[in-house]
């Protein structure tokens, strides 16, 4: 075999994001390629990568990616719907065919470095209510603390764990696979 799979993973930075942010809530774009070998390193773990000079132009590519998805989601943030909206769905298309036109046009070699599948990963929502009404407009704050509420009911539902040795609780000595004394 003169090529194999190579995977990699974008995740487009917004503004106001941390790393902590990133790590809580993983999203983004995995993206696999086919690849000859005059374009595959591997790393110490035996795992395929580019070349050095190949992950240089990559990255290229995702920093114009970057690029485009922090000024694309700063303008659709802009250009809020009042309405219901499935915009969130639209601006992920979107972001997704700019990605593979732009690594069509400054990345891929027809026939030696083919893009053969883009994923998006993470949790998305692709519907957005509008703030039509008043409940509506109070959504975030209702979810908020619906859900702190939850987790309330949740934690004082949760048994105590028996632990061997408190007063008041009988300890119990099971030993599997041992005969009975008479």
């Amino acid at each position: 075999m003169d090529a194999r799979l190579i995977q990699f993973h974008i995740t487009p930075k917004l503004d106001g994001q941390t790393e902590a942010d990133l790590r809580q809530n993983p999203s983004g774009f995995n993206i696999e390629f086919i690849a000859k070998e005059k374009y595959i390193s591997e790393n110490l773990q035996g795992v395929p990568q580019f070349r050095r000079e190949y992950r240089h132009s990559l990255n290229h590519v995702v920093d114009q990616f970057n690029e485009y998805y922090q000024w694309h989601t700063e303008k659709a943030a802009k250009m809020k719907h009042y309405g219901d909206s499935f915009g969130r769905l639209e601006d992920m298309s979107d972001a997704t065919k700019y990605l593979a036109s732009l690594l069509k046009s400054e990345f891929l070699v027809p026939n030696e470095l083919e893009l053969i599948d883009i994923q998006i990963v993470g949790q998305f929502s692709v519907y957005e209510s509008g703030s039509d009404t008043e409940l509506k407009k109070q959504a975030d704050q209702i979810r908020e603390a619906s859900i702190r509420e939850m987790q309330k009911k949740m934690a004082a539902r949760q048994p105590v764990p028996n632990q061997p040795g408190q007063p008041g609780r009988p300890v119990a000595m099971h030993f599997p696979n041992r005969e009975p004394r008479a």
